[in-house]
């Protein structure tokens, strides 16, 4: 069974997206966890027996706002 969680973000100019965490929760399988955006220009990033730091996904995904092209990092949670 997949989880997902969805972490919303704000870009200065007011423009709101998220980050949407899947990971795997089955119990007795193997570990990964995926990143993708949503309402955001970006990629996605993949990660298998560990779990990423919010650096980590960012640098891989960089999410930019499709309002005004701004790259955003964790300090644009909300």
């Amino acid at each position: 069974m997949t989880s997902r969680t969805t972490d919303p973000v704000r870009c200065k100019c007011g423009h709101e997206g998220a980050i949407r965490t899947s990971e795997n929760d089955q119990p007795y399988s193997a570990n990964w966890e995926r990143y993708t955006v949503i309402g955001l220009n970006g990629g996605s990033h993949h990660v298998e027996r560990r779990s990423a730091t919010w650096e980590e996904v960012f640098y891989a995904i960089k999410p930019t706002c499709p309002k005004c092209g701004v790259l955003l990092t964790p300090e644009n949670f909300i």
